[in-house]
Parts: structure tokens; sequence; C-alpha cells
């Protein structure tokens, strides 16, 4: 592996062997922005230039707090081309939270870009710390502090140090969301990305893509979260390949049938969408799908609209995908494979092989790596070539993270069958007893109502109750239906999923929250999940009452 080259090595060869190609794509309305390799390249050395002329130097942190834009990757590649060490931030942290992961990570810089509130968020930087805006995004806030970018580089050259950083150099610190406590940050080199591309992706072919040269990204998932980095800026620049960005969510879908990605990352909510507008623009889509003469040709226009008919590898990770939903879009020609994978091990550990998905299991561990079942607790632990390499500032952390033989200890709980595939079932610390004294898993109960499309997020909850109840959060489609046609749906998947679990398990009720769950009233994390420590803590006092009365469906 030490002749492995790293990112920045891939960087300069890029621009010297590819220079006129088109690397980075901004949309604008019904146009594009679009940067070579060497523009983009040329652009970053002069970043290095003003960042060192700034005082900077090799191993500093410098921070990056923005939505997903071209400026974004062009501020991380000058950061790798500087020595220095990248670390994002999810744009959508303000105030406290956002001071919380700045304090943690000692940025002595930050670049700001494409933000929803600039007002909240700018009371969680510190005063003092130097400030470099990108350009101004219509419809996001405007950003009145620091220096342009373009002011920052103004009459400088390129940086000419060619500068090499080591496998076993520092390339970024990711901090995961937080969902059990304080953030934690992931130390992560830069060995993790040559290894997952050039062993799994060149060796392996584990991710179906085309030759280098011939693959096209798109990234719409914030660029601080490690899937995004794993597979879109480093697939890349390992493959050669085009990042186009998304300008907003209302031209999500505009911009990915013109992007038509060679890998197509989504979380559920996304595919859910996704399914909800084929749906309402192909009303008869299944009475076509049953006529063989049309099949084929319905199949394929879906595809062509979605944007999704020249996609190599199609996956769903975050949390498990409905079975039904990955049997819907199988009618349609696309095979989603699920994928299981932490902030710790670049985003991916497992996968479903493309030509062999089994329903009901997440996957497959990638080749030449490892992983086992702790028999006491049925935690899943892993081992491979492309983990991080400690938590910043954590030792001890960092020392219980991992067994006696190098594992690291996932948090996750699952089995694996005879062929390797593994299911995972939930979180070590979210199972809790009931009256009963019976364990309640809440995930894999969850997952079975996330066919009801009138519930975005549910929660089940219970502690010391005879039975579990479900909280839940409604989704947009409830807007446009009466409460008594919420309630039939809601009590008709409550009972269809009750007949289909054990005894202990079966939930005596579901109660609707009104109040919204947010990051700002830290019932979510930045990435959407739930803090179930906090939904207990919100909610516990009215556990008692909820189970008492005699309703089965609930406003509250």
């Amino acid at each position: 592996m030490n002749n492995f080259p790293t990112l920045v090595d891939k960087i300069y060869e890029l621009q010297s062997t590819l220079p006129n190609a088109i690397f980075l794509r901004q949309p604008c309305g019904d146009t594009w922005k679009e940067f070579t390799y060497d523009e983009v390249v040329t652009k970053a050395l002069k970043i290095v230039t003003a960042m060192k002329t700034a005082g900077l130097k090799k191993g500093n942190k410098i921070g990056i707090y923005s939505k997903n834009c071209y400026e974004w990757a062009i501020a991380e590649i000058a950061i790798m081309l500087g020595g220095f060490v990248t670390v994002p931030f999810y744009a959508n942290l303000v105030g406290e939270a956002l001071n919380e992961v700045i304090i943690l990570s000692d940025i002595q810089f930050l670049f700001v870009g494409k933000l929803d509130n600039w007002e909240k968020a700018k009371q969680g930087i510190p005063e003092n710390l130097p400030i470099v805006r990108f350009s101004h995004y219509e419809g996001s806030a405007k950003v009145d502090a620091g220096i342009s970018l373009d002011e920052f580089i103004k009459d400088l050259e390129p940086d000419q140090e060619n500068f090499r950083p080591s496998l076993e150099d520092i390339w970024a610190i990711f901090f995961t969301s937080g969902t059990t406590g304080k953030p934690k940050g992931a130390v992560t080199t830069y060995a993790p990305a040559a290894n997952l591309w050039i062993r799994q992706g060149e060796k392996h072919h584990s991710f179906n893509l085309d030759a280098p040269g011939r693959n096209t990204f798109i990234s719409y998932l914030p660029l601080n979260h490690i899937a995004e980095q794993a597979l879109i800026v480093t697939g890349a620049i390992y493959h050669e390949g085009q990042i186009s960005f998304v300008e907003s969510l209302y031209t999500f879908a505009k911009n990915l049938a013109d992007v038509k990605p060679s890998i197509f990352l989504a979380v559920p909510s996304i595919w859910t969408k996704l399914k909800q507008g084929v749906i309402s623009k192909t009303p008869q889509l299944d009475a076509m799908l049953r006529m063989p003469k049309v099949a084929d040709q319905v199949k394929k226009k879906i595809r062509v609209a979605l944007g999704l008919d020249n996609t190599k590898l199609i996956i769903s990770g975050a949390s498990a995908l409905p079975q039904a939903t990955i049997e819907w879009f199988q009618k349609i020609g696309i095979n989603i494979q699920e994928t299981f994978g932490m902030t710790e091990a670049l985003g991916i550990v497992i996968l479903q092989p493309k030509n062999d998905i089994r329903l009901g299991r997440t996957g497959k561990c990638l080749e030449e790596g490892e992983i086992r079942i702790d028999p006491d607790n049925d935690e899943i632990l892993i081992k491979n070539g492309w983990m991080f390499k400690e938590y910043y500032k954590e030792p001890k952390l960092t020392k219980s993270s991992f067994t006696e033989d190098g594992f690291y200890k996932t948090g996750d709980t699952g089995d694996l069958d005879s062929d390797g595939y593994l299911k995972v079932k939930g979180r070590v610390k979210d199972a809790f007893k009931t009256a009963k004294g019976e364990f309640i898993v809440p995930a894999p109960i969850e997952s079975r109502f996330a066919v009801n499309d009138f519930i975005e997020q549910i929660c089940i909850v219970g502690l010391n109750l005879p039975q579990p109840i479900g909280l839940v959060q409604l989704s947009d489609k409830s807007k446009n239906s009466t409460f008594d046609e919420i309630k039939e749906s809601l009590l008709n998947t409550l009972n269809d999923v009750n007949n289909k679990i054990h005894l202990h398990e079966k939930l005596s009720k579901i109660l609707i929250i009104s109040e919204k769950w947010s990051l700002e009233n830290g019932i979510l994390t930045p990435t959407n999940k739930i803090k179930r420590n906090v939904i207990h803590e919100t909610y516990k006092h009215l556990y008692e009452n909820w189970y008492q009365n005699k309703n089965k469906i609930i406003v509250v």
C-alpha cells in the first residue's frame, strides 16, 4: 500500500494529464458553470498562498461551513494541497451547537458559504476566528463577516511548493452527529480513501463503475458527511470523475435528471419522495407494468426521467429502507443496494452485491474487510483497511472503542447468516425494558412502519410500561388529508405490524406529536436522526397517562 497515490497525488496527476477536462459543475438556473481540473487546482493553489500569507502552517485545522457548492470542493482541495487538515461542519448547525464543534475541533480558520440562517449561525462563531466567505448564492443568507474568497486571493500567484502528504498524514476530522452525547471527531488519514478506491474500486470492482474518466457524480447530501466524501469527492478524484452540484431543494429533480450520475446515494426519505413523485405523474403505472408490450418502455422512460438510466451504483444508507420500497423500485428496473457504515469507517462497511440482493439483509462485508458478532450482546464488530485513526483528543474513548485484537465496536447489533449477509437490528444502547421485564429493540419494529406514507418519523418508547408505544411525526402528505383518513391509515398499519411481531413487542397505541422535532429543540441531529435520550427526557413524564388512554391513535 505504500505505493498507493494519495488524494493530493491524484489531484496533481489529473491537472497534468487532463487539464482541460471538466471537473466541477455548478448549476445556475438552466445553465451550468463549469471548471476544469487545471482551473480548480490553480485557484486552490492561490488559496494555499493566501492561507500561508495569513500565517497558517502545515497541520493547522481549517473549517468549512457551507451547503454544497463548487467553492466548497475548491476550498477542501486547497486545504489538502497546503498540508492543512479539513474540518467540515453541518450547514444547519447554528448557535451553541455550531460553537461546540468549532471549539472541539481547534480550527484556526473558517470558510463560510451557502447558509440558510446567518444571523443565528454567526452567534456560534468566535469573534477572533478569521473567516473567508464564498460568493453569495441566490436564496441563501447574506454573510456579512470576513473577506470574500475573490478578495482573499486577489493578485496572488499559485503556491509552488508541490506538497505531497504521506498516506499516514491526517486528511480530515469528521465530527459525528452526536445522537447519544457530544460529537466525536474521527481523525482520518489519507490511507482510507486510497484503500477504499484502489483495493475496492479497482481491484475488486465493488462499486461497478466504468473505467476512469467516464463517471459522473452528483453532490447534494451534506459534503461534511463521510458518505458524501467517500463516494463523491474521493470517488471522483480517484476515478477521474466529474462532480455536479445541486442548486437547491426545488431544483433537485431537474439537476439529477441533467447529470445522470454513475453513482447515486440517497437516504430513505429521498427514495420515498422519488417514489411518490413517479406515482403522482404516472397514476396508471401498475396497470402499464402488467402489459408486456409497453412495460419495458414505461420502465425506461421513468429511469430516464429520474436521471438513473446510466447509474452503475444505486445506494441507500443512513437507516433501513423498507423492503416494500426496494421491491417497488425493482419493478421499474432500479436495483437499490443497501449499505451499512459509519463515520469511523469512511462510511461503508457492508454493501448489497448488485447481482445478489437479498431482501431483509443489509448486504455483505466488502472484500478484505472482516466482520463478526459479539456473542455477549450481538454487537457488530468490524476491521478493515479504511478505518479512522483515532477520536480527536479522546485517547480513552479511542482505546475503549476497539477490542484487544483490533475490531471496532460499532454500537449496532445484528446477525450474520451462513453466507455472510448481515442483518442490522438496532443500537446496543437503544434497547429498553418494559414493566414485564422484556427487552424491546426499537429499530426493527420502527422500520415496519415505514410503509405508511403519513409517517415521517417514528420513535418507539415505553421504559417500564407494560407495552411499548409509538411517537410519530406526520409527513407532508398529511397536510392534504383529513384526520379520519390519517387515523384509519395509522390504525391499519398498527394492527398489521402488531400481527407480525412478538407479543411483548406489540405497540399499545400511536401518539401523533404535534410539536415539530428539530435540530433547534435538540431532538434531531444535523442528519435528522432522532436523539432517543432527548425524546425520553422530554416525554417520559407523559408515558403513563398516554398508556392509560383508551384510544389507539391520539394527537398530543
